[in-house]
C-alpha cells in the first residue's frame, strides 16, 4: 500500500499556457519533496495540455487529468481536492508561482508545530500589479481564527489573500469549496476553516499571484456580483458572529452592502441596524469619512 504524501499541491488549469510552465517549475524547485502534484485541466483549448504532459513525463509525483466537461473554477478546485491524498493542501493557481524554494517546507513546519492551526498564510506579493497590497499582519505568529474573520469583515477585505499564499489541513476542508461562490470562493473557505481553528501568518513573501484581466478569478468576478451579500447573510445568522460583532464590523458591512446592493440588501442591513444604535452608526460614519484622506495617503506611500 502506497504511503500518502504529506502535501497535495493542487493546480486547476483552464487555458493557462502563458504562465503554466513557470508555475509548475516553481513547485518542482521546492526543497521539500514529500508532495504529489495534481493538475486538473478544465477543457483548455490552448497549449496547456502539451505543457502538462511534458512536466508529467519528467516527474512521477505529477498526476493529471482532463475533465469530461468544463466544470468552472470552483467545481474544478473541488475536483482537485477530492482526489488529493495529502494531509495538507497547497493550491497554486496556473498564473501564480512559489517565490521561494523553501515555501512548502516553511508552511508545513507551521502546521506541524501548531496543532490548533488549520490555515497558514504568507505575506502578500503581486506580480503584474501597479502597487503592492497592504500588509495586514507584521509578525510571524498564530492568530485566533474567529478574530481573523471579524477583522476581515471589519475591513471588508480578504486579509488572508489568494489560495497560492496558503496551506491548510485537508481534514478541516472535507466539505470542499462552496460552489455558490466563484470570485469569493477562497475567502468563503477561509471563513469556514477559521471557524474551526487558528491562522498562522508567515511574514515573508513565499508565493506570488499574478494580476491581469485574464486571470481565472478576475474573469469570475463578473458572474459573482452577489457574493459579498450572500456571505454576510450566511455569517450574520451565526450566533457567535452576531454576538461578537463590533461597531466597526456592523458599520463596514451596512455601509458597503447598501452602497453596492441598495434595496437588495435592505432585509439584512435593517436587521443589522437593530443591533446598532443610530448615534453609534453616525459616529462610525464620521470616523470613516475623516480617516479617508489618511488611508489614501498611506496607499500613495506604499506605491513609492
Amino acid at each position: 500500500m502506497a504511503i500518502a504524501p504529506k502535501v497535495s499541491v493542487l493546480i486547476p488549469v483552464y487555458n493557462g499556457e502563458r504562465h503554466l510552465s513557470e508555475c509548475l517549475e516553481s513547485v518542482l524547485a521546492q526543497d521539500f519533496n514529500d508532495f504529489e502534484m495534481l493538475i486538473a485541466d478544465d477543457g483548455s483549448s490552448d497549449g496547456s495540455q502539451k505543457i502538462i504532459e511534458h512536466f508529467a513525463a519528467r516527474d512521477p509525483r505529477i498526476r493529471w487529468w482532463k475533465n469530461l466537461r468544463n466544470l468552472g473554477l470552483t467545481a474544478n478546485a473541488n475536483a482537485c481536492l477530492h482526489e488529493a491524498k495529502g494531509e495538507y493542501i497547497k493550491f497554486v493557481h496556473q498564473d501564480d508561482a512559489l517565490l521561494s524554494p523553501a515555501a512548502l517546507r516553511k508552511m508545513v513546519i507551521a502546521l506541524d508545530e501548531n496543532p490548533a492551526v488549520v490555515l497558514v498564510g504568507s505575506q502578500p506579493h503581486l506580480t503584474g500589479a501597479k502597487s503592492p497590497p497592504l500588509l495586514f499582519f507584521k509578525k510571524s505568529r498564530r492568530y485566533d481564527g474567529k478574530k481573523i474573520i471579524i477583522a476581515c469583515f471589519e475591513q471588508n477585505n480578504n486579509l488572508i489573500g489568494q489560495p497560492t499564499l496558503t496551506l491548510f489541513r485537508k481534514s478541516a476542508a472535507h466539505r470542499g469549496f462552496d460552489e455558490r461562490f466563484t470570485g469569493g470562493m477562497d475567502f468563503e473557505m477561509w471563513c469556514y476553516l477559521l471557524e474551526e481553528g487558528d491562522f498562522f501568518y508567515l511574514a515573508e513573501p513565499l508565493a506570488t499571484w499574478r494580476v491581469h484581466q485574464n486571470h481565472q478569478t478576475a474573469r469570475a468576478h463578473g458572474v459573482a456580483d452577489r457574493e459579498a451579500l450572500l456571505l454576510m447573510e450566511i455569517y450574520y445568522e451565526k450566533n457567535w458572529l452576531h454576538d461578537a460583532a463590533t461597531d466597526r464590523l456592523l458599520f463596514a458591512q451596512i455601509y458597503y452592502l447598501r452602497k453596492k446592493y441598495g434595496a437588495s440588501a435592505a432585509s439584512l442591513t435593517d436587521k443589522m441596524m437593530t443591533q446598532f444604535a443610530t448615534r453609534r452608526y453616525a459616529w462610525q460614519w464620521l470616523k470613516h469619512k475623516t480617516s479617508k484622506p489618511f488611508r489614501q495617503l498611506a496607499r500613495k506611500f506604499q506605491r513609492t
